[in-house]
């Protein structure tokens, strides 16, 4: 009994505020309350829709980047490739640090530095890494520039 009696006061409203107001002045308010409706909905919903959360994005991009990372130092136990590619991310932390980044890729290539010289040493490729990245990690710490 109730969705009929609120149908029919749904139906009801429409009607008497025509017979009320005149078709002219109903319709101008069907349309203001339309606009609002869509406005609505378009700020409401559709912004949601359109602009997808940046998270998701980032964390997909951060994941790739360790696989990535996780592959060449793998690779790097026999590639001297993949080893010479770890040595140039250790050279581009130094130039991040650094004012002058384009004298410091030159130096660092000219003169290799501890951490450096550690990634090229011979042996145990893994705990050369883990030597160079805790020099890396110290110079860090330091403020140092190379």
């Amino acid at each position: 009994m109730r969705i009929r009696r609120s149908f029919l006061i749904l139906i009801a409203l429409p009607l008497i505020g025509g017979i009320v107001f005149g078709a002219y002045v109903l319709r101008w308010l069907s349309v203001l309350l339309l606009s609002v409706i869509t406005l609505a909905y378009l700020f409401g919903e559709e912004l949601r829709i359109a602009y997808p959360s940046m998270h998701r994005k980032e964390v997909g991009e951060r994941k790739d980047e360790v696989e990535r990372v996780t592959k060449i130092i793998e690779k790097a136990k026999e590639s001297p490739v993949s080893r010479s590619i770890l040595e140039e991310q250790i050279i581009e932390i130094y130039m991040t640090l650094s004012d002058n980044q384009a004298e410091t890729y030159r130096k660092l290539h000219e003169e290799p530095n501890e951490a450096i010289l550690l990634i090229r040493k011979e042996g145990n490729f893994l705990e050369n890494l883990e030597k160079a990245l805790n020099v890396v990690e110290v110079d860090i710490d330091e403020g140092g520039r190379g």
